[in-house]
C-alpha cells in the first residue's frame, strides 16, 4: 500500500476540496504528487488496470463527483495503465469515517461486486482516503 501522507493539515484541507465537484484539478495534482514519491513502487507492481473504489450511485449523484475516480484514471494515465471501473458498489453503506474502527470491516463487506472478470490483471485499487484499510480489504 502506498499514501500520500497523514490524513491531517494541509494534505486533509486538499482531500476535503478534492471530493466537491470542481476538485477534479486537486485530485489530479494529489495523484501526481503520489506518482512522484512513489513512482518506483507504483512501477514496480506493473499494473495493468486502476480501479477506484466505487461510491454507491446515490452518494455519486449527491455529491456530484468521485474523487476516488479523479485519482484513479490520473494514475493510470501516468502509469500508462488502462483505466477500469470493473467494481460495483452493490448496496449503500453508512460512511467509513462515521463508524467506529472495529465496525468498519463490517460495515463494507460484501459491499462491493465485480461487474466482468478481470482474472489475472494485476490491479491498482485506489480510494481516496485510507484510515483503517478495511474498504480496501
Amino acid at each position: 500500500m502506498v499514501v500520500l501522507g497523514a490524513y491531517d493539515g494541509r494534505l486533509r484541507e486538499a482531500v476535503l476540496r478534492m471530493k466537491r465537484p470542481a476538485g477534479e484539478g486537486i485530485a489530479a495534482a494529489l495523484a501526481t504528487l503520489l506518482h512522484r514519491r512513489h513512482r518506483e513502487t507504483l512501477e514496480s507492481w506493473q499494473v495493468d488496470r486502476v480501479v477506484p473504489v466505487p461510491m454507491h450511485w446515490l452518494r455519486r449523484g449527491l455529491r456530484g463527483t468521485s474523487a476516488a475516480d479523479e485519482l484513479s484514471h490520473r494514475l493510470a494515465t501516468l502509469l500508462g495503465a488502462s483505466w477500469s471501473r470493473c467494481l460495483r458498489r452493490g448496496r449503500p453503506t453508512p460512511m467509513q469515517n462515521q463508524l467506529p474502527a472495529e465496525q468498519r470491516p463490517g460495515n463494507v463487506r460484501d459491499a462491493f461486486r465485480p461487474r466482468w472478470r478481470v482474472d489475472g490483471a494485476r490491479i491498482l485499487l485506489v480510494d481516496d482516503v485510507v484510515t483503517t484499510g478495511a474498504t480496501l480489504a
